[in-house]
């Protein structure tokens, strides 16, 4: 009830939005491309902040580490380390979706910057922080599989979260149970808002409607998958 409310809602507001700016396309169509090139212009350096959650999720590591090396004999400190490690891969781990949008910035910069320093800069900082940022992350669980030896895993095997996954307890995986649901609850509110804007902008000309195609089709696909799997763990075959 309450989703069909949001969609209902949101297309009232649509309707009431797009009505206002009727007869002021072109006004619309030039902010949005002054946002546009503002964005691609600051792309280079957005790129560059990637630099500093490694910077400190290498800090934490560092911390997390020299606190595990008391461990076995103290339990603050095994709680610490357990702490900054966690921490250590929370900002490591942002590090990639922030790059991939940045360089998104980034890479159209250098046509309209036409400077052979943004060229020849790019792609090696794209290539350090994802070096940077996995490498961190592999260093994480290996100091963490010695705070806890039950874990296993590797980060460079793609089947590293299942196993993971499988070598936690009962009361972890109902914390990766919660989380998951928690994003599936936020996203399912951000969306409906995504696409009312890729709407509005296409309609106006702003934008190419491929950005309603590429969000429609991942609520699409976030939503089957949430549906699908939860049916199969209520109605699948159980063992006998």
């Amino acid at each position: 009830m309450k989703f069909a409310i949001l969609m209902v809602a949101s297309a009232l507001a649509g309707a009431a939005i797009g009505a206002l700016l009727f007869g002021r396309e072109d006004g619309l169509r030039q902010l949005l491309q002054q946002v546009s090139d503002c964005l691609i212009l600051a792309g280079p350096w957005l790129l560059a902040a990637g630099l500093v959650p490694c910077a400190v999720a290498h800090w934490l590591y560092l911390t997390g580490k020299k606190a595990a090396a008391r461990a076995d004999k103290d339990d603050d400190a095994f709680e610490a380390a357990n702490r900054r490690l966690s921490l250590s891969m929370t900002f490591s781990a942002v590090v990639m979706p922030w790059m991939m949008l940045t360089v998104c910035l980034a890479l159209p910069a250098v046509s309209v910057l036409k400077s052979n320093f943004f060229v020849v800069g790019i792609v090696p900082l794209m290539l350090t922080e994802i070096a940077w940022s996995y490498g961190l992350q592999a260093a994480v669980v290996r100091a963490m599989q010695r705070l806890a030896p039950e874990k296993r895993g590797n980060v460079f095997d793609l089947r590293f979260q299942k196993d993971w996954y499988a070598s936690c307890d009962e009361a972890e995986r109902q914390r990766i149970g919660e989380c998951g649901y928690h994003v599936y609850l936020t996203m399912n509110k951000i969306y409906p808002f995504a696409m009312l804007a890729a709407l509005l902008a296409a309609m106006s000309g702003g934008t190419s409607v491929l950005w309603a195609v590429v969000l429609g089709g991942l609520w699409l696909v976030q939503t089957l998958t949430y549906l699908l799997r939860a049916y199969k763990l209520e109605h699948g075959r159980r063992p006998e």
